[in-house]
């Protein structure tokens, strides 16, 4: 549910509309936030673009300005604490409100776009709500085998709870600038057979955006790496030593997990305990992991490294999300993981560590 997207989002844009002004008349309920600065920002190529700011004041604040053609943008602003909040919304022609409450979050209306965006948003929040609650309920629970198992059941139903509203919203909205921005943003949720579902509807124009013909061809690559299939090889210079091939792995123990994570995430570095203690039970003939960090910056892979004491196989070319080895697997988010057997071939991706768990126990009831 909480993962880190790989999204690149270029010039989606609809109808004209040259010569016209757009205001945005916001309010927020935290007086905490009072002479902050709230900034309207775009996303190109991972890149944040700042197109206006402005200071709150009075807890108002308020932008003006022209709209050559209606986009998503991103209403920001860093909360007390340092936790950077933003929303997306669609910039464009009109007369827009913004209502920030006092746990952050953006309330954006005032045209069709940004109502029909905002329904969306306001699925996710009561999913988001909903979804935080279960986690927070089991956070004290003493675990167990079959607790854990139990836990991993419930949280593969809320993830398809989560990919359903993607998918529907997206379907029910196809080829429009808002319905596209949430497919661009909740595709890697979806199983291939709905994303190529949702991929048949669209028209020229939508296939023809960069983004989506990134996509598109990386459920090709999908395909080819899905579970049942044997494992792609691909081999990265060592993070601390030589270069490491994964066929160097596959066979030399009962199974061999690929984790992609990367310094800068944090749910992959909030993982990372429970995967130790799993290595710690099973590294040896049973298991190897090689982790692909997604990292562009050296000192904060290796810094990440020795401070959280990894200690499986790790591996980097240093190029973010443009990794080979990520984009041999369509890795489009993380974590992400890969599990393959002694055979070669992948029998899971993301599986919880209590699925795993259960795999090599069937594997060694069969020796």
């Amino acid at each position: 549910m909480k993962k880190i997207v790989f999204f690149l989002f270029a010039a989606l844009c609809v109808c004209s509309c040259k010569n016209s002004t757009y205001t945005i008349h916001g309010s927020v309920d935290n007086k905490e936030l009072n002479g902050k600065t709230i900034f309207i920002k775009e996303r190109i190529n991972r890149v944040w673009k700042t197109i206006d700011s402005t200071v709150i004041l009075n807890r108002n604040f308020a932008f003006k300005g022209l709209c050559d053609t209606a986009k998503i943008a991103y209403l920001g602003y860093e909360y007390p604490g340092g936790n950077k909040v933003r929303q997306a919304f669609v910039l464009e022609n009109g007369n827009l409100t913004a209502v920030v409450d006092t746990a952050g979050f953006m309330v954006i209306k005032g045209t069709s776009q940004n109502d029909l965006l905002q329904s969306y948003q306001d699925q996710k929040n009561a999913f988001n709500k909903k979804s935080d609650a279960f986690i927070k309920s089991q956070k004290d629970s003493l675990k167990t085998p079959e607790k854990e198992m139990a836990f991993a059941k419930e949280t593969d139903k809320l993830n398809q709870e989560e990919a359903s509203i993607d998918k529907k919203f997206s379907t029910d909205h196809i080829n429009t600038l808002v319905g596209t921005f949430v497919f661009m943003n909740s595709f890697f949720e979806m199983n291939i057979a709905d994303k190529e579902a949702i991929v048949n509807l669209m028209n020229a124009d939508t296939k023809s955006i960069k983004r989506m013909q990134e996509i598109i061809a990386d459920m090709d690559v999908e395909k080819k790496v899905a579970v049942g299939n044997k494992f792609t090889d691909f081999k990265l210079p060592g993070i601390t030593g030589n270069s490491i091939a994964l066929s160097d792995l596959v066979g030399k123990t009962d199974f061999v997990l690929i984790d992609f994570w990367a310094s800068w995430c944090g749910p992959c570095i909030h993982f990372l305990p429970e995967l130790q203690a799993f290595y710690a039970r099973h590294k040896g003939t049973e298991l190897e992991i090689l982790g692909v960090s997604l990292d562009d910056n050296k000192s904060a892979c290796t810094g990440a490294v020795a401070s959280h004491k990894i200690t499986w196989k790790l591996v980097s070319d240093l190029k973010g999300w443009k990794c080979e080895g990520s984009r041999a697997y369509a890795v489009n988010s993380i974590p992400n993981t890969v599990f393959i057997d002694k055979n070669g071939k992948i029998v899971g991706r993301n599986l919880s560590i209590p699925e795993m768990e259960k795999l090599m126990a069937e594997k060694v009831a069969k020796k």
